[in-house]
Order: C-alpha cells, then sequence, then structure tokens
C-alpha cells in the first residue's frame, strides 16, 4: 500500500472515530520504515487550531516503554541483572511477597507485569505527583498482592513506579534526569517532557474530562514518584522517532542510546496476557490474537497478520496509542485530549487495515530467510519428486526418518505424488517459513499442483527430519 492510500484511509477514518467518540482533538500519524511519512489532526485546540504533529499531549502509559529502555541500558553496562531481587535496590521492599507465600520480586518480574501486584488503573494514575518519601512510606507499610511473583499478568503502575526507583538507586540520578539525558537528548526527542510546564505554552495540549454538564480542563499534575509508569508528554512527531527506534531493532541501522538486541528483547512476548478471536472487520477477516506483555510493550501475534508490537496510555484528560508492524515497517500514533481516549481501537483497526492490503500487494517469500542448508535440502527433495535416488536419501536423511516411516512407504508416497502432477518444477508462490530450518514450497506439474515442506536437524551439517510431499490440502502444521 502507498503512502497515499494510506494517508486517505487514515484521515477519513480518524475524522470519523473522533466524531464517535466526542474528543476535542485527536493528532495522528503513520510511521513506514522509521519515518513519520504524514500527519495530521482532527477536531480542535483551545486556540481553536487543528492539533498536529509538534502538538504535546500527555502520553499516560506509553511512558513504560521508556522507563523500561532506561532499565535494560543498565543492564547492558552491567548495572543490574534482571533476575536481582528487587530488595537488593529496595530494601524496604523485602516483605512485599510474604502475604502471598511467593518467591521474592525480581526486576524482570516487574518489567514484565508479572510480580503479582494487583491490576491498579486508575489507582495509580491518581499517584503519579506522590512525592518519593510518601512512596517509600506507602512501599513499606505493606503492598496487597493479587498472586505470587511469576503466576500470571497483572497490570501494575505500582511495579513501574518502583522501577523508575531503581533507576535512580542504581545511577545515582534522579530518574526523569537519567531519561533526558540517556535516551530524549539523544534522539533529539525535544518535546518529550515529564514536567508540563517546560513544553512551550502554545504548543501544550489541554485536556479535559467529561461530566453530566459536558467536558471540563483536567488540572495538569506535577511529576512525581509515579512519573515512570506515566508520567511524560509527548508529541506525533518525536514518537514517531521513539517507534522507528524499534522497527529498526531487526537491522543493523542508525545509532542508538539502546542495544538494538534490547529493543527487540522488549518486543518479545515475556508474560501472557490472553488470547481472543477478532471479527471480521470490513478490511480484514477475523482472526485469532494471542497478546503477551513484554518489556514496556504489549505484543500481540495475529494469526493472520503477524505480530504487532503497542502500548496504550489512559489518563485524567487524556488517551494515546503507538502501534507497529515489524514485518511491513508501518505504524501508527494517536493521541487525543479526551480522559481515556480509546485511541487502541482506532490504530489498531488503522494499521489492520494498512497491513491486509500491504499483505496482498507484497506477498512475502521468506527463501532468503532460511538458511543456506535448508535451500539444497528443498532443490534435494525436488530431484527425489522427479527420480527417487535411495543415496541421496541416505546423505540427506536424519537417522529418524526411516524409523518414523518405513523408506519403502516414504518413496511409494512421493512417486505416487509424481504419478499425479506429473512433471514438475518449483512454483513461483513465494515460500512459507517459521525459522530458518524449515521450508515450504509448491511444485507445479503438468498435471496437477503439490507442496513440500522440509524440517532439517539441528545437527552440525543439518539432515532432513521431517519430510512432507503431498497433494492434499495444507494443514497449519506437519509436525507436533
Amino acid at each position: 500500500m502507498d503512502v497515499s492510500r494510506a494517508a486517505a484511509l487514515t484521515d477519513e477514518r480518524m475524522a470519523a472515530f473522533r466524531a464517535e467518540v466526542d474528543a476535542p482533538a485527536v493528532a495522528y500519524g503513520l510511521v513506514k520504515d522509521g519515518v513519520l511519512v504524514h500527519a495530521s489532526g482532527v477536531g480542535a485546540l483551545a486556540d481553536g487550531r487543528v492539533p498536529g504533529p509538534d502538538d504535546v499531549f500527555r502520553i499516560a502509559s506509553m511512558t513504560k516503554s521508556f522507563t523500561a529502555s532506561a532499565v535494560l541500558l543498565l543492564r547492558d553496562r552491567g548495572r543490574l541483572r534482571l533476575d536481582d531481587e528487587l530488595a537488593t535496590y529496595l530494601p524496604r521492599t523485602a516483605g512485599l511477597t510474604a502475604a502471598a507465600g511467593g518467591p521474592a520480586i525480581r526486576i524482570g518480574d516487574l518489567l514484565s507485569m508479572n510480580a503479582g501486584f494487583p491490576t491498579d488503573d486508575p489507582w495509580g494514575d491518581r499517584h503519579e505527583s506522590l512525592a518519593i518519601s510518601a512512596f517509600d512510606a506507602l512501599v513499606e507499610n505493606g503492598i496487597t498482592s493479587a498472586r505470587p511473583p511469576r503466576t500470571g499478568y497483572e497490570y501494575s503502575n505500582l511495579g513501574y513506579a518502583l522501577l523508575g526507583r531503581v533507576v535512580a538507586v542504581v545511577s545515582g540520578a534522579d530518574y526523569r534526569d537519567l531519561v533526558h539525558a540517556e535516551l530524549l537528548d539523544p534522539l533529539g526527542l525535544t518535546a518529550t517532557r515529564y514536567d508540563a510546564r517546560t513544553v512551550p505554552s502554545d504548543r501544550l495540549v489541554q485536556g479535559y474530562a467529561p461530566t453530566d454538564a459536558g467536558l471540563v480542563p483536567e488540572p495538569l499534575t506535577a511529576p512525581g514518584a509515579f512519573s515512570p509508569m506515566g508520567g511524560l508528554h509527548s508529541s506525533v512527531q518525536d514518537l514517531a522517532t521513539w517507534v522507528g527506534g524499534f522497527q529498526a531493532a531487526w537491522a543493523p541501522g542508525a545509532a542508538h542510546p539502546l542495544d538494538r538486541w534490547s529493543r527487540r528483547e522488549m518486543q518479545e512476548q515475556h508474560s501472557y496476557i490472553a488470547a481472543a478471536v477478532l471479527p471480521a472487520s470490513g478490511d480484514v477477516p477475523e482472526r485469532v490474537v494471542a497478546a503477551s506483555y513484554g518489556y514496556g510493550l504489549v505484543v500481540e501475534d495475529d494469526a493472520r497478520l503477524g505480530r504487532l508490537v503497542s502500548h496504550s496510555g489512559g489518563y485524567p484528560g487524556f488517551g494515546s496509542h503507538m502501534r507497529w508492524h515489524p514485518a511491513s515497517g508501518w505504524g501508527v500514533i494517536a493521541l487525543g485530549n479526551r480522559t481515556y481516549f480509546p485511541a487502541r481501537r482506532i490504530c489498531g483497526t488503522v494499521l489492520s487495515a494498512i497491513v491486509e492490503q500491504h499483505r496482498g500487494e507484497n506477498a512475502v517469500d521468506a527463501l532468503e530467510s532460511v538458511w543456506p542448508r535448508t535451500r539444497e535440502a528443498m532443490a534435494v527433495v525436488e530431484s527425489l519428486v522427479e527420480s527417487w535416488d535411495d543415496s541421496v536419501a541416505d546423505r540427506w536423511f536424519a537417522p529418524n526418518m526411516d524409523l518414523d516411516r518405513p523408506r519403502a512407504e516414504r518413496r511409494a508416497a512421493v512417486e505416487g505424488v509424481r504419478s499425479r502432477i506429473g512433471a514438475s518444477s518449483r512454483a513461483a508462490t513465494p515460500v512459507v517459513s517459521t525459522t530458518p530450518a524449515m521450508a515450504r514450497w509448491w511444485l507445479d506439474g503438468t498435471e496437477g499442483t503439490a507442496y513440500a515442506e522440509v524440517l532439517l536437524s539441528p545437527d552440525r551439517e543439518p539432515l532432513i527430519q521431517s519430510l512432507t510431499v503431498s497433494t492434499e490440502p495444507v494443514p497449519e502444521t506437519t509436525w507436533d
């Protein structure tokens, strides 16, 4: 899908959605391969302007990705480990899990929302300005756990506030100062600030809360102990740069404060959330999605669209969302100035439609992503289909192959496919792969079509450990 069509789709849907949810103003942008390729806005700000890419909204819990990045920066420098116990750095937390009867909380548990604290929206949203001394007293007084650590996902603002305290203790610097110095300033995120009072007044967006009498301005809050979970203000332009850094994690690219492997680690599943069947929309068929929490980011594995990475922000006066699709390079950002503006809904709809069209127009051939040895195996399989040769099978089959299916039966099955489809060659259909050791591809014959699938072993010189050649419909998997 080209940028102009993606922009037109986004503009149309954002305008309709803003009207549907009665948000005063929404700024949004499309990112492609790390670049902001389209930015616009709908509605009006307090001064009557249409919001744009440089206007600054509170981004609330999207802040968690910045906090997680700060923790991983310190980890990469050897200042802490993710399996370190929280009490190593914050001794007053040593007894937090006693009531739940579980093990000690680790840094990684906090990052992945797996520490056992109960879900605390919207309680956490009203604690941002809490003084550090008051926060420490709150923790020392005891926290009620919902479950023992590492036994299930619970969305915890408190957990990220604790991570902010860890960052400060380990670095010897104020948490907010460290994020500015190590992340915001090096990346040129000049609009991104914890303290709204430092944002130019002509760019700071007023948030609104719904009441029975209508929308009323939501007072600004000052930074405090809970800033690490939701205290940042930012713009579409800055967030496009932030999203671009995560998109670039799959290949060496521009310099970034955080190592690309750590940025990838943030986008992996660390704590399972839930799975759901999403109903079909006008653009995308019904599909199954499994969601997990990474480190400061939500990871969704969509059976049709592939992996999507995101995070929302909801706060009194504001709602926001950033979402991207690593495989296609597309991403979308939306910032609204109404309490808990459901930006995730519209960003999910827009990006799914764009990625669905991208899939249709850019069929992915995985041939280049598999091992060279896998490509060799594909050619070997094609030669066996054309003319079976036991000496070739002897060289290429792993020991389990003849144990799993007698050689004579396997040969007869392959020769049966050859008799049904005739002389064949590799089809132009893209190769499918889920790992460098696996490939599925199609054979076009003079009389019909078949598919072949091969999985190689982990030997030093990999061998074929699973082989399917069939004219039957392709199952979801061909091995357990």
